[in-house]
């Protein structure tokens, strides 16, 4: 039963790490385009940030809920 919960909890964790790695992939891609966008002489406003940097987090909090849910499903699929 404990190795079965561990098992589970390992698993979530997976998924999440798994949903964080893609996420932060994306992102540099994104901070990439922000520089050029910066180095080519465009305004920066705060309030745009702010919501991207909100938009980001709600992202992140789902995805790692999510894909780690996914995750835990699959292994109750494979192993009945």
């Amino acid at each position: 039963m404990i190795q079965s919960i561990a098992m589970n909890g390992e698993i979530f964790i997976l998924g999440g790490i798994t949903f964080i790695v893609a996420f932060t992939l994306f992102k540099v891609s994104a901070f990439i385009l922000f520089k050029h966008e910066l180095e080519a002489g465009k305004k920066v406003l705060w309030s745009h940030l702010f919501k991207v940097f909100f938009t980001d987090l709600l992202i992140l909090i789902l995805g790692v809920l999510g894909t780690g849910i996914l995750f835990m499903t699959l292994l109750k699929i494979a192993h009945g």
